[in-house]
Parts: structure tokens; sequence; C-alpha cells
């Protein structure tokens, strides 16, 4: 999957539909608009955009269409972090993190969670290792 181009306004319907799905665009609107100055047909727009981006699928309901994502959230998420990384930090992390960490304090459950995180990558590696000598 290649970086997938959607604005933060389309984001947001995304995130309505990842939330709960399927949604016709009535409910996808009520849902947006809660927290958005939007008009109905800026919505209606937006699901258009994002049905040419094969990012949501459309079936036909009735009169019209119920929507359900085309792309799984985590999916989406890891994408963007992915090519945010490539973009900026040549696709190495240990930038990124140093980065993040001298502009926040990294609460004592962030440096937990982190080290759980390498601790899981380095027993991945050693065993990816070990199975590449049985061959």
């Amino acid at each position: 999957m290649s970086e997938l181009p959607i604005t933060d306004a389309e984001r947001k319907i995304m995130e309505a539909l990842w939330r709960e799905a399927p949604l016709n665009s009535a409910a996808i609107a009520e849902r947006v608009l809660r927290d958005e100055d939007w008009s109905p047909k800026t919505v209606q727009t937006l699901i258009g955009r994002l049905v040419q981006k094969n990012m949501i699928a459309r079936e036909p309901a009735g009169r019209g269409y119920r929507y359900r994502p085309a792309v799984a959230r985590k999916d989406y998420v890891a994408e963007r972090g992915l090519g945010l990384i490539q973009r900026l930090f040549h696709g190495r992390v240990t930038p990124l993190v140093a980065a993040f960490a001298e502009h926040r304090d990294l609460a004592p459950a962030d440096l937990a969670e982190l080290r759980q995180l390498v601790d899981q990558l380095e027993r991945r590696h050693a065993d990816g290792d070990a199975d590449e000598r049985d061959d």
C-alpha cells in the first residue's frame, strides 16, 4: 500500500466510519457535524472523494448507499507513520524517537512501553536469526 493521500477533513469522515460502519451518508454527516461546522453538502463531497480514492466502499441500500472503510485504521496509521519516518528521517526510527523525547518529557509509562517494545523486537529478531540458522 502506498501512502494514502487524504486530507484532514477526509480523515474525519474515515474516523466516523472506523468507529461505526456501515453508515449511510446522513448518519456519517450526523456524527461528523457534531464537531465540525460544515454543511451536509461538504460531507457528501468528502465521501465522494474518499470513494474515488478507494478509501471507502459503498453498497446500495434503498435509494442511497451505505459506506464502510476499505482500509483498516491500523493499516492507515501504520502507512502514514512509515511515510513520515521515511520522509523526515530517511527510514530510521531512532532519530524520530530522539526528536520527540527532546521536545517532550516522556512519562515513566511511555519509557516502560518503549523498553517493552525494544525487548519484543530484540526477541523477534533473535528468533528470526535462529530460524535462518536452522535452514
